[in-house]
């Protein structure tokens, strides 16, 4: 892998993949709905969408028609801490596939008609996140979890923020935001590097350096309850205790914890609620980390009449946990993770995406084997110390979505574990 850094901050990685007839190329960018202020929530989504709708030179057909003659796919997304916009294509587009990129990077044109004509567009995704019971869930618990941060708030803003929000304050926020030190161009597979830095040279390399991102908070956990009643045929629920920010040293041991608890057919939560006893069709664990900031959550989808059993079943299942993880089951975890990392690092568009992950998260590449290395490094009293880290004596926040009861109902759930 090599890095190339221009003067004005913009980073470029490039890591050709012997054998690669595709390339995947991207520009990940440190801007989400973590560093956007209060009034105007939803903003960097907005923008991610509206770069798709036309530049100066290019009409939002035109770039879709374009992508198409390429021989592959354009897409985006927003997280709370970036915004990543990336193409996969063959290997000999991959410079037109960058030079599109850097067009809507560089010129978009924000028109007011277009801006109208997404904003219902992005209500409509709003509505429909809302009907969506474990998302629902999700943001209820981080806006319970986390009261008063951006972290807490919906990547998508809330209907009246979405509503304020006029051409000019996205024009703005993309001279502001969109800067070269907080972006990373990423290149993977096949390509050639000269007519890529050609292109970035005559574009995103000639921008002026920016402030720079700005400080990210550091919020504190909140236990919380939050009951979001719904029309819902199950009731989504979402427990949450505090859990390890991005780059904590205890990542890998993270990684164990979470598929013995709830990642996999073989968890104790998968083994207990729907094995044993088939009380719901999906449960399962997760760890989020963002910098400074981790949770990590149970979920389950269950009948409403069901809804405190599984959660009177679930603290069983963490308690017992406390008690220490068996040896089968830490080798077991070992394996699938390794695998399972193996296996989806596998593709093309899988290594670019990584190396851009890695690059903001702690400002570098880490080599599959550096991570094989680390797994295999951890020992079973680091899966068992982080899993009483999680849950000992913890409060948890949890949040319903859909048919719920009242609070009393919840209340047990809620107490710290032993």
């Amino acid at each position: 892998m090599e890095k190339i850094t221009w003067s004005n901050g913009l980073r470029l990685l490039l890591l050709p993949v012997e054998g690669a007839l595709s390339a995947s190329v991207g520009v990940w960018i440190e801007a989400g709905s973590r560093y956007e202020p209060a009034s105007a929530q939803g903003i960097s989504h907005f923008v991610e969408h509206m770069l798709f709708k036309g530049t100066t030179a290019r009409s939002a057909r035109d770039i879709s028609e374009e992508m198409d003659m390429l021989g592959g796919s354009l897409n985006a997304y927003t997280t709370q801490e970036c915004t990543r916009y990336y193409a996969q294509t063959l290997a000999q587009n991959a410079p037109g596939a960058l030079e599109l990129l850097s067009d809507m990077l560089l010129h978009s044109r924000m028109a007011p008609a277009d801006v109208e004509l997404e904003r219902k567009v992005i209500l409509d995704e709003i509505a429909m996140y809302e009907d969506v019971g474990e998302d629902l869930a999700h943001e209820a618990l981080c806006a319970a979890a986390w009261p008063g941060s951006p972290l807490g708030r919906p990547i998508c803003g809330t209907r009246s923020s979405v509503a304020a929000l006029t051409s000019a304050d996205l024009l703005r926020y993309v001279r502001e935001q969109y800067t070269p030190e907080r972006m990373v161009v990423v290149a993977a597979g096949a390509f050639d590097k000269a007519s890529l830095m050609d292109i970035l040279e005559r574009g995103l390399a000639a921008l002026p350096r920016g402030a720079g991102r700005p400080a990210a908070d550091a919020p504190a956990f909140s236990p919380a309850l939050t009951l979001r009643p719904k029309d819902f045929e199950q009731v989504c629920l979402e427990l949450g205790w505090q859990g390890i920010p991005a780059g904590d040293e205890r990542r890998y041991a993270m990684m164990l914890a979470n598929f013995i608890i709830g990642g996999g057919a073989s968890s104790r939560l998968f083994l207990r609620l729907r094995e044993e006893l088939g009380l719901a069709y999906s449960i399962y664990s997760g760890s989020y980390a963002d910098t400074g900031a981790g949770l990590f959550t149970v979920s389950a989808s269950v009948a409403p009449e069901e809804q405190e059993l599984v959660l009177t079943e679930i603290r069983g299942v963490l308690d017992g946990l406390l008690d220490g993880v068996t040896e089968p089951e830490f080798q077991r975890a070992k394996a699938q993770v390794k695998a399972s990392y193996i296996l989806g690092m596998e593709s093309v568009a899988a290594k670019a995406a990584n190396l851009g992950r890695c690059e903001l998260t702690f400002g570098r590449s880490l080599p599959d084997e550096e991570v094989l290395a680390a797994l295999d490094g951890v020992t079973r009293d680091e899966v068992n110390a982080l899993i009483r880290m999680l849950f000992s004596g913890k409060p948890a926040a949890l949040a319903a979505a859909g048919p719920v009861g009242p609070d009393s109902l919840y209340a047990a759930a809620l107490a710290p574990l032993r």
